[in-house]
């Protein structure tokens, strides 16, 4: 099993507005367009992760306060 270790302050909390502005996002609203298109031919390369048996992992998150 993996650990993961997040102190404190690492990661910056959303305002409210971040918050509610996020909820209200809908999926087609989403920019993709920095992510470059698959071609035809690299996408039999790709499997689903759903497909994939024992794929996951688990890991441990312990977060550290100061």
């Amino acid at each position: 099993m993996g650990s993961l270790v997040i102190f404190k302050g690492q990661v910056p909390e959303l305002t409210p507005e971040q918050k509610a502005r996020l909820a209200a996002l809908e999926d087609r609203e989403i920019d993709y367009s920095d992510i470059p298109p698959l071609r035809d031919d690299e996408r039999g390369k790709y499997k689903r992760l759903r497909d994939k048996p024992n794929l996951w992992k688990k890991i441990r998150v312990k977060v550290i306060e100061d």
